[in-house]
């Protein structure tokens, strides 16, 4: 009997071993929102499906670094701070800080500090640069579009009346709003610098430059509200991920670099 009981505790310790879910280990799943129209933070390749991005690298780092199962959400990105509402989620979509975002959500440390508002303009339209940056005096009588729930949005909200902008057109999807411009020598797409880099690396009849007088903008991973132990973890991952290396760069920044040299999806 204690030889067969023996057995029967073999058994089910292999068993247990081959299926963990069974035995109340199952791996913790790490939900990640993203808007995949955002190269190079989140996009789809041409001619393939899944996203990838340096934000989807950041996302692949924090899920092995503390064994969770990734699950990444693609979805619109004004709905990304809005609806967070797991305790196992994030936001990390180039999520610029505001003080709105910070009200709505809980903001890691900022692993982006060099984004800037900026503007996509056919060349045609020969607008005036000052010091290379797009004069605020060009938006006067023009219209203007932009991502939904973005900091363009923001940007576009706060100095519509002061540069005498005369319509704003919000679209979902970045290239949309990119669509509404083509032909037009009197719009302009407002839109995060290094996108409208990668924008205008595909669309050779476009140019852009960084508004003038705007700061730059500091990218954060985001969850729900007060989760801050999710967000510690984040942080601590962010830290390792800004180390520099003997050329200066961190893990980040090679991750942009890589990215931006591959071209999105139409």
């Amino acid at each position: 009997m204690k030889k067969v009981l023996s057995i029967i505790v073999s058994i089910a310790m292999l068993i247990c071993a081959l299926a963990l879910v069974s035995c109340g280990e199952k791996q913790d799943e790490l939900i990640v929102y993203t808007e995949a129209g955002f190269a190079p933070w989140e996009f789809t390749a041409k001619g393939k499906t899944d996203v990838i991005g340096v934000d989807m690298e950041i996302a692949k780092y924090i899920a092995d670094k503390y064994g969770y199962k990734l699950k990444v959400i693609n979805g619109t990105f004004d709905a990304i701070v809005a609806g967070i509402s797991e305790d196992n989620a994030l936001g990390i979509a180039g999520i610029s800080w505001n003080a709105d975002r910070a009200n709505a959500v809980e903001f890691s440390k900022f692993y982006w500090g060099d984004a800037f508002q900026a503007v996509v303009y056919l060349k045609a339209s020969n607008p005036t640069l000052v010091d290379g940056a797009f004069a605020v005096s060009n938006f006067e009588g023009k219209s203007v579009t932009y991502q939904t729930g973005t900091t363009s949005q923001l940007t576009i909200s706060e100095n519509k009346a002061t540069w005498k902008i005369s319509d704003a057109k919000d679209f979902t999807e970045v290239l949309s709003a990119l669509e509404a411009v083509k032909g037009h020598n009197d719009k302009y797409l407002i839109v995060d610098s290094q996108v409208a880099a990668q924008l205008v690396a595909a669309n050779p009849d476009f140019a852009y430059a960084q508004i003038e007088g705007l700061e730059a903008e500091q990218y954060g991973v985001v969850a729900k509200k007060g989760n801050t132990a999710l967000i510690e973890k984040v942080n601590a991952a962010l830290d390792e991920l800004l180390v520099k290396d003997s050329s200066g760069k961190n893990q980040i920044d090679k991750w942009f670099e890589k990215y931006s040299a591959i071209e999105p999806a139409e």
